[in-house]
């Protein structure tokens, strides 16, 4: 039995009973999450939680798509927190109605319908059961994926709204743009362009700000091409990149630049003292959904305040509601959206600007459902990119490390395993000093004062543009996330300069700065470790002090046999071997990860390991598929993805131009699970999010690979043949 002694972040905001579970007459249950399904399967795993904690069958547990009417407000899904929070929330109240269910003696839960007070708040002193549950039972709505049924937001047809009766002719919608963030449209044009809308559709326009309605989504795309011919815009041309993307640092009108971190004091360094410096570059990325961004609207009426409900598969139904609250100057209580299952995204990606599209064309029919689906174009060029970042390492090393060049392989398989040789800092690291470069890694709605929706920023009202921020420290952090190494030093320093006012609009992608951040670091680390003669396992063991980085780095390396592979691959023309680690914003899962990878006229990546220690398991399947996906994700990023731009627009709009893995190319991938019921307490009692742990340590471990194949330290992604061949001429 476990005690919640601190209630959850989600249950601190909803401390109700009734905020959570709602007893049906008959005999089930119903749970409610302000958590979206974004295709992790975290609906599931909230339920399994909640029949686990009730003593009922899954099947009598119901789980109700977040929704701003009767779901708990929890923020945004986002930061591998929805097992933590909304979890350990729903299980916090389920042990409660067990208890009222034994103290009333009831014989279904149906029957505490007459025993409970709304207002009755969770008792956090009832104790949970065991811990480690690792439950098994399989996602019910897997079977409906594979066969295609409608599940997704993409396949929702309205015929009537939630207000009654009132039959909806469904209008298709879409928009039409000029360049970049900031442009003004030129309305001497308009009037002509009105008159040459093909039969049937219908143009709107505020400010700058266009859009079409039709009654096929063929007419709507037909009418939009129309005018997106012949409207023109003044636009703000974009600053072509020179090789390496180096411009955007160069470039930026300001940089705000701040001490992140420091810890322990700097002092002298001994002359006998080596000084390590090197460069790192991760491009911008796109997030590459599959499917498009897509959402639904409709109006009451026509009068101020007549309500609004939107269908979306946002991140964050609240905060979607605050700023279409802003946006349209209504209160955001006559709001309600509901959420639905969309493509994944992992980040913000074009679902909360879709959502005030289809409202903003809705307000202009009300009573009709308007229905907008970004193409595959608006999708790259309208969604917030993840912001290309340049991170430099400096360390001095005090000394120079017994060389385990001319060490048999026993007894280098004995130092990864002599508790003497882990985290002794004897010639360890004197200083230490990160460096990170960076646009801000949030645009999200709900943090600001106005509205996020880039179209928002065209309208007569004038809202402004939003600078991408860095969310603080206390919830993971943005470009600093992960900058604070994990190893033992004398003196730490991180430094965060910002990039200010450039023309592209950047957000949060999968594990936000510290993709970037990881991949410096580790391969920093193999850099030093090669340079010292040491093995890089080994070296990495020796500046660990936490007991559980030290146990996920020693099982990993157990597993996969790691000297004896290392020592045959190199016998292998082209093959290599290399790790990272990390644990995830210093504070959540602990991963470390191994790549072998065959280097040809390209990097490929044959196998990849994982072992993670994510605290108390709940559901092992779902938790080893986010870090299976987010591995090969981290593959697709570390080998191909950038995204490109000329002087007039992103440019990197169809998959030739942005590449991703392809399925021949996806390697095998084995995940291995520490025990959640390690002897540590910590361990025990907090389930720790698994979602983005592998994003990092992937692509490091895939570089340090890459070196050990052939010699070539790419410090610049992605391992592009054209990138690989600049790093061997280094």
């Amino acid at each position: 039995m476990s005690q919640l002694l601190t209630p959850s972040v989600s249950l601190k905001t909803n401390p109700l009973l009734a905020q959570w579970l709602r007893f049906e007459s008959n005999g089930t249950v119903t749970v409610f999450t302000g958590k979206a399904e974004l295709g992790q399967g975290i609906l599931h795993a909230l339920k399994l939680m909640a029949a686990h904690e009730l003593a009922v069958p899954v099947a009598s547990v119901q789980i109700e798509a977040a929704n701003t009417k009767h779901s708990p407000d929890e923020g945004m899904t986002s930061g591998s927190l929805s097992v933590q929070d909304s979890g350990l929330a729903i299980r916090q109240a389920c042990a409660h109605a067990a208890q009222l269910f034994k103290a009333h003696a009831c014989t279904s839960y149906a029957e505490l319908l007459v025993h409970l007070n709304p207002a009755l708040p969770i008792d956090l002193a009832v104790p949970t059961k065991s811990t480690a549950l690792n439950l098994t039972d399989g996602r019910n709505d897997l079977e409906a994926l594979v066969r295609g049924e409608p599940v997704f937001l993409h396949d929702l047809g309205i015929n009537k709204n939630n207000w009654g009766q009132i039959n909806i002719n469904l209008q298709h919608g879409r928009m039409v743009r000029g360049h970049g963030l900031r442009c003004t449209l030129q309305v001497d044009g308009w009037l002509e362009a009105l008159a040459a809308l093909p039969e049937g559709a219908q143009a709107f326009r505020d400010g700058s700000l266009v859009g079409v309605l039709a009654g096929t989504e063929e007419l709507a795309e037909k009418a939009a091409s129309k005018l997106q011919r012949l409207l023109k815009w003044d636009v703000e041309s974009l600053p072509v990149c020179r090789e390496g993307g180096v411009d955007l640092f160069e470039l930026a009108p300001a940089i705000d630049s701040q001490v992140f971190h420091e810890s322990g004091q700097a002092i002298e360094v001994d002359k006998d003292a080596k000084v390590y410096e090197a460069v790192y570059f991760r491009p911008a990325l796109h997030h590459g959904s599959m499917g498009p961004s897509v959402a639904l609207a409709i109006w009451k009426s026509d009068q101020a305040n007549s309500g609004l409900k939107v269908w979306s598969h946002t991140q964050g139904i609240f905060p979607l509601r605050k700023d279409l609250a802003l946006a349209f100057g209504v209160d955001a209580q006559q709001i309600e959206v509901q959420h639905m299952r969309g493509a994944g995204c992992y980040g913000h990606n074009g679902a909360d600007d879709v959502a005030y599209d289809a409202a903003w064309l809705a307000r202009h029919v009300p009573g009709q459902c308007v229905r907008v689906q970004w193409t595959r174009e608006e999708e790259m060029q309208q969604s917030p990119l993840a912001p290309a970042m340049r991170v430099k390492l400096q360390a001095t090393v005090q000394a120079t490390f017994v060389s385990s060049d001319h060490k048999s392989l026993a007894d280098q398989e004995k130092n990864l395993t002599d508790k003497n040789q882990v985290g002794s800092t004897r010639t360890g690291f004197v200083t230490w000093q990160h460096d990170v470069w960076s646009q801000g890694h949030s645009s999200r709605p709900g943090r600001a004062a106005t509205p996020a929706f880039k179209d928002s920023w065209q309208t007569e009202t004038n809202f402004p543009v939003l600078e991408p921020i860095n969310v603080a420290a206390a919830a993971g952090a943005g470009a600093e996330r992960n900058a604070v190494p994990p190893y033992v030093s004398q003196h730490v320093k991180v430094n965060a300069h910002r990039l200010l006012g450039l023309p592209y609009r950047t957000s949060a992608l999968r594990s936000l700065g510290a993709h970037a951040n990881v991949f410096a670091c580790e391969s920093f680390m193999d850099e030093i470790a090669h340079d010292q003669g040491l093995d890089p396992v080994a070296f990495r063991l020796r500046h660990l002090e936490d007991p559980r980085a030290i146990a996920v780095i020693k099982t990993l390396a157990k597993q996969v046999n790691w000297l004896a592979r290392r020592q045959s691959m190199a016998e292998k023309e082209g093959w290599g071997l290399g790790m990272g680690y990390a644990r995830y914003k210093s504070k959540g899962a602990y991963c470390a990860v191994v790549a072998e990878v065959e280097v040809t006229h390209q990097v490929n990546v044959r196998n990849v390991w994982v072992v993670a220690d994510i605290g108390e398991i709940i559901h092992a399947d779902g938790a080893i598929s986010q870090l299976e996906g987010g591995a090969i994700q981290s593959a697709s990023w570390a080998l191909k993805e950038q995204a490109h731009w000329d002087s007039e627009n992103i440019t990197s709009t169809q998959w030739d131009a942005y590449p991703i893995l392809r399925f021949s190319e996806v390697p095998d991938v084995q995940v291995h699970l520490m025990p959640g019921n390690s002897e540590n307490a910590e361990a025990l009692n907090s389930p720790l999010g698994a979602g983005e742990a592998t994003q990092g340590p992937t692509t490091a471990a895939i570089a340090n690979a890459v070196f050990h194949a052939v010699g070539v330290r790419v410090r610049q992604l992605p391992m592009t043949p054209d990138n690989l061949a600049k790093a061997a001429l280094a």
